[in-house]
């Protein structure tokens, strides 16, 4: 554990903390940590199992006052779709990059400042974007009030990290 901390950037305490829930991470850090692991980001999700799915599955992407759910069952193979509850001050805790592939992002209720590639982009209801997953990008609720985006990645973030070329 001590080495995978240290290549993650991470103490061994944090990491440690991190895997009994004690602490939260920032996305940037939790993609890091997976790549040291050498799992895919997607393989800490629980995939709703039902075709129709009720409310979605809650998931841990990182960040501070972010609540996310899954809301595509687990056999959707060509896209995925996550709903976004940040409160006030909360978002991202930095910029990060995706596997390559799409990622369109549509505001559902108060404002979501999206920064994509050092360009600002804010997302009130109704207000939606797309851009490439590999540009930089983070998220953050500049408001006083919750807000909430439907994000759509496709193809689907990985199960696991790619072996060895």
């Amino acid at each position: 554990m001590t080495e995978a901390a240290h290549r993650a950037g991470v103490t061994k305490g944090f990491l440690s903390q991190l895997e009994r829930g004690l602490t939260s991470v920032s996305v940037p850090t939790l993609l890091r940590i997976c790549e040291v692991l050498r799992i895919g980001v997607g393989e800490l999700f629980d995939y709703p199992d039902e075709p129709v799915v009720q409310g979605g599955s809650r998931i841990d992407m990182g960040g501070e006052g972010v609540v996310e759910y899954l809301l595509t069952p687990a056999g959707t193979t060509e896209f995925q779709v996550f709903r976004s509850v940040i409160e006030p001050g909360g978002g991202t805790g930095g910029p990060y990059r995706l596997d390559p592939g799409t990622v369109f992002a549509l505001g559902l209720s108060g404002t979501t400042r999206l920064v994509v590639g050092g360009e600002t982009r804010m997302l009130s209801a109704g207000a939606s974007t797309s851009f490439s997953g590999g540009v930089l990008h983070q998220f953050d609720n500049p408001g006083p009030t919750v807000s909430e985006v439907l994000w759509v990645v496709s193809p689907p973030l990985l199960r696991a990290a790619p072996g060895p070329a």
